[in-house]
């Protein structure tokens, strides 16, 4: 492997975990803050634990998906030149 394509895999594996944390966040902060309730409620239906980490997880997707769109996009246009160009050397 050379140099420029471990570079690319790290730079790619930075990017999934901070794409994935604004989601995973809210689902804990979500699951935390149900948890409280339903121990200080005593309630422990898992309908009232689901439901408001779903509703977290939908609400950081619809607010972080311009980002995540746009990172996404910026990460492929440095990829695409690393892939041709690894298409040239390998066809000649």
């Amino acid at each position: 492997m050379t140099a420029s394509v471990i570079s690319v895999v790290r730079e790619g594996m930075l990017l999934v975990l901070l794409l994935a944390a604004p989601v995973l966040v809210a689902a804990l902060i979500a699951g935390i803050v149900t948890g409280l309730l339903g121990a200080f409620t005593q309630i422990q239906d898992p309908a009232v634990a689901l439901v408001p980490r779903v509703a977290a997880v939908g609400a950081a997707i619809v607010i972080f998906a311009p980002s995540i769109g746009h990172q996404i996009v910026a990460f492929a246009d440095k990829l695409w030149p690393l892939i041709t160009a690894a298409g040239s050397v390998g066809a000649s």
